[in-house]
């Protein structure tokens, strides 16, 4: 699981959100990347979220604006694993059970591999790029 997808678990559990010091507390993260986390919760379509700006007082008597991120609803990523298949010049096949155990096992570039499949690019690696299918990965 990501990140992101833990903190916006975390943050949906508390009836109060969460600011970034609270989100970089409970996950060991600098305030900095709490609150880079917490944007990046707040863009993606998959939770439904809203933010309240306030200003909290310090023991000086002067004022920080900050704003409590809360997450109303949580959806799992829509992500999965796409087989993908490279058949070369001589007609060599290689196989994996996803794109990136091809950059992590065979050496390629997961984001080339993508390419090829939506048809930006011809080849990588000296391969043609498909997704496989269940016939194929017999």
């Amino acid at each position: 699981m990501s990140i992101i997808q833990e903190v916006a678990e975390w943050v949906h559990a508390r009836t109060d959100g969460a600011i970034s010091a609270e989100v970089a507390a409970a996950f060991s993260l600098t305030v900095s990347k709490a609150s880079i986390v917490m944007g990046q919760i707040h863009r993606e379509a998959r939770f439904t979220t809203r933010v309240e700006h306030f200003c909290m007082v310090g023991e000086n008597g002067r004022g920080r604006h900050t704003r409590r991120l809360f997450v109303d609803q949580v959806r799992d990523p829509q992500w999965h694993k796409t087989p993908v298949i490279g058949i070369n010049e001589e007609q060599q096949i290689v196989r994996f059970d996803s794109i990136v155990e091809a950059e992590r096992t065979g050496g390629f570039v997961r984001v080339s591999i993508t390419r090829c499949l939506n048809n930006s690019q011809a080849t990588h690696g000296g391969y043609r790029w498909t997704v496989a299918t269940n016939e194929q990965n017999g």
